[in-house]
């Protein structure tokens, strides 16, 4: 790759050992970026950071401790981007989803979402810049069925990224979002889509969602966060980017 877009800045990514927050990694490392890999699974995240090689760390982080991802952050001598890729799942109706599941869902997929980014913007704001990705979904943007954990946390990551945004633009501080389809993580690998154990479930929903008739692919949502996190997207903030193959396009 010709790019090196993040030549002299430091990204760090969490969820970043596997699915799209692995492709994120290797994306940016290979546009010359300094790539910290943050991940609950703190074996997997030193392997992708030894993979990418270079300067490129690895870290056990749950994004549910904010005192541990503040620790993160304070560690590294500077930071330019976040992108906010850890995410859980629970496939199930309101009666059906415990008080526990929704507190779950609730605690990684959105406020991981925002401990994440409480430990990244006052640096972002002292440095006079910075650039978010967060990492929503086309079911944070409209409903789907058995989802409606999942669908509630990931609306509210949208609109809060929009929200910081609006707060810390004169900043320099840049907040998107990129909302993506059914992509090849090893969720949908593993055929639970919809609570279904059927691998055939995954088909399904593809043909009922994506025009482009096909799943995607980590790399193709990775394209699409590092574009926001670029300098090629400066005059860029608040944004929800579908990559979702035309699914909220009906």
């Amino acid at each position: 790759m010709d790019t090196q877009r993040f030549a002299g800045k430091v990204a760090l990514i969490t969820g970043g050992a596997s699915g799209i927050g692995a492709a994120t990694a290797g994306r940016i490392a290979a546009e010359g970026g300094t790539v910290v890999v943050c991940d609950r699974d703190g074996d997997a995240a030193e392997k992708v950071a030894a993979e990418l090689g270079g300067t490129a760390r690895g870290f056990r982080l749950d994004v549910t401790d904010l005192g541990r991802t503040e620790e993160i952050v304070a560690s590294l001598d500077a930071v330019h981007v976040l992108v906010s890729a850890a995410g859980v799942d629970v496939c199930d109706t309101v009666p059906n989803t415990t008080p526990s599941e929704w507190q779950t869902i609730l605690d990684v997929d959105l406020t991981g979402v925002y401990n994440s980014c409480r430990a990244v913007l006052p640096r972002f704001i002292e440095q006079g810049g910075g650039a978010i990705v967060t990492i929503s979904s086309a079911i944070g943007t409209v409903g789907e069925r058995n989802r409606s954990a999942y669908c509630a946390a990931k609306a509210g990551v949208e609109n809060l990224t929009r929200a910081m945004a609006l707060d810390h633009g004169r900043a320099g501080v840049r907040a998107n979002c990129v909302a993506p389809g059914l992509i090849d993580t090893p969720l949908i690998r593993n055929g639970k889509v919809g609570g279904e154990d059927d691998p055939g479930a995954m088909q399904a929903m593809v043909d009922r969602h994506h025009a482009l008739g096909r799943i995607g692919q980590p790399d193709e949502v990775a394209a699409a966060i590092a574009f926001l996190a670029s300098d090629d997207a400066s005059f860029i903030t608040g944004a929800v980017l579908p990559v979702d193959a035309g699914w909220t396009a009906q």
